[in-house]
């Protein structure tokens, strides 16, 4: 319950934000969290609230009810999340300083900028290891 209103608190708070369309930090920011928020709220409340409240008001319904959707319903569930994501892909792409943008696609901006953790763990595993380099003895096998 306490996610519920949390959730809802949420949504209430950026929701005057991502109308405003555009290509604006504060619209991606606010967009992404509130579609992102809604797809949560709306996947608990079928998941959690629904069977409940069927099978106390209407024992027999959620089976049939079930049996319809099946699990097909989690499809809409994520396609709200993805766009929610997708305006937080737009969002670090506007973050990139715009002489350096035409660089980057929405879809590679997460990797900006080049130099930073990621990329150091990358370069480090896409380092080839040193062989070690023995004594050779007469047979020619390393001792």
């Amino acid at each position: 319950m306490a996610s519920l209103v949390g959730g809802l608190m949420v949504v209430r708070g950026f929701t005057p934000h991502s109308v405003e369309r555009g290509q604006s930090t504060t619209f991606r920011l606010s967009a992404g969290i509130t579609l992102v928020v809604i797809a949560y709220l709306a996947r608990s409340f079928y998941w959690e609230i629904t069977p409940s409240v069927m099978r106390g008001f209407f024992p027999g319904l959620w089976p049939l009810w079930f049996g319809w959707t099946g699990t097909a319903v989690n499809v809409l569930f994520s396609l709200v999340f993805l766009r929610g994501l997708y305006h937080f892909l737009v969002l670090l792409w506007l973050l990139i300083p715009l002489r350096e943008r035409g660089d980057w696609s929405v879809w590679s901006a997460a990797f900006y900028p080049d130099h930073n953790i990621f990329s150091g763990i990358v370069g480090f595993l896409r380092r080839k290891p040193r062989g070690r380099k023995g004594r050779r003895s007469q047979g020619g096998r390393n001792v």
